[in-house]
């Protein structure tokens, strides 16, 4: 299904709003996921290693 265009200056307008709204919330979160994803990684990786990291 197809997402029409904007053909007025409003709904350009709007468009452009919802965009930088969307990165304004999205930007934020991706060192949040990035953490998420690298803390699941390393959990799996301690578990399976025979020693797992050593903290010094």
């Amino acid at each position: 299904m197809a997402v029409p265009k904007p053909t007025t200056a409003f709904e350009t307008a709007a468009v452009a709003i919802g965009a930088l709204l969307a990165l304004i919330i999205v930007v934020p979160l991706v060192p949040v996921v990035l953490d998420l994803v690298i803390g699941v990684f390393r959990g799996v990786f301690d578990a399976i290693v025979p020693g797992g990291r050593t903290y010094s």
